[in-house]
């Protein structure tokens, strides 16, 4: 518990100052790491980290992709992201042609999955934070993925009953339907508590629409705890109790961002498309 706590105190005393700075290049580089060494542990759980011929290009290309997008808007290389993409595609199936006694279609299938899922969740963080309001916007997507998971914790521990793994066997027995609505409510409701501190911060050209904020909250919160499970499941089918070991007491950067992946490209879409109308906008 102690190990827990003071890794949980560092992380924070870290990370919080790097949202502060999230119009700088620290809070992007911050943002590249987490694409990278996530990827190395997705690539590490599903068994292909080893196979340095097909992990070694994964891990530049969580690592590249990433630092493009973040300029993609300003830049105009979006083009030069579908490439790499495209490239990093041929080059796993021709590595699986080619190298077919040491790599496998289902090695290419896993790092492709791996590698993208992680670094266009990490990209998105970036991307959001580019969009009108996203200085506002970018927040709520660690808002909403862990008040959700902190509140989902605390209602399940207090009048849980019914568990989840009665509808979604040996995925996660401890997570219980209590658990879940709450999770949803208060996930819900802290949209809504940061569109009244953004209101009275008066910092911000921004009217808040509580009913989109509240409804934009109820989907993140499914999202996050669907995030959160569908990692549970890969562990469970691999066998892997956590997927690393950065953080001691708490596992690796998957473990603690799970749900945020999954939250990422909802808030970056939300942002995308109703922000371009200010009068459907979460901020006005």
């Amino acid at each position: 518990m102690l190990t827990r706590f003071i890794t949980a105190s560092i992380a924070l005393i870290i990370f919080i100052p790097t949202l502060f700075f999230s119009n700088t290049f620290a809070f992007d580089a911050v943002m590249i790491f987490g694409s990278v060494v996530g990827t190395i542990e997705l690539l590490r759980c599903v068994k292909v980290a080893k196979k340095y011929i097909i992990s070694a290009p994964s891990v530049i290309v969580s690592g590249l992709v990433p630092l493009l997008i973040r300029y993609c808007i300003e830049k105009k290389v979006l083009g030069a992201i579908v490439l790499i993409i495209v490239v990093y595609l041929f080059y796993l199936l021709y590595a699986a042609m080619f190298a077919k006694k040491q790599i496998s279609t289902n090695d290419i299938a896993l790092s492709f999955f791996s590698t993208i899922y992680v670094t266009i969740s990490f990209a998105s963080i970036l991307v959001t934070r580019t969009l009108n309001y996203g200085e506002i916007l970018y927040l709520m997507i660690f808002i909403g993925a862990w008040s959700t998971d902190t509140f989902a914790y605390l209602t399940g521990r207090l009048i849980g009953r019914h568990t989840i793994n009665k509808f979604i066997p040996d995925v996660s027995p401890n997570k219980t339907i209590e658990g879940a609505i709450g999770g949803v409510v208060f996930g819900s409701l802290s949209f809504v508590v940061y569109g009244f501190i953004i209101s009275a911060m008066h910092r911000f050209d921004a009217i808040p629409n509580y009913i989109l904020l509240a409804l934009a909250g109820v989907v993140t919160s499914v999202i996050a705890q669907l995030g959160d499970l569908s990692a549970s499941a890969i562990q469970r089918n691999y066998g892997v109790k956590d997927f690393g070991s950065i953080f001691p007491g708490h596992g690796g950067i998957l473990d603690r961002v799970d749900s945020v992946l999954a939250v990422a490209p909802v808030i970056m879409l939300i942002g995308a498309i109703f922000l371009k109308v200010n009068a459907y906008g979460l901020f006005t």
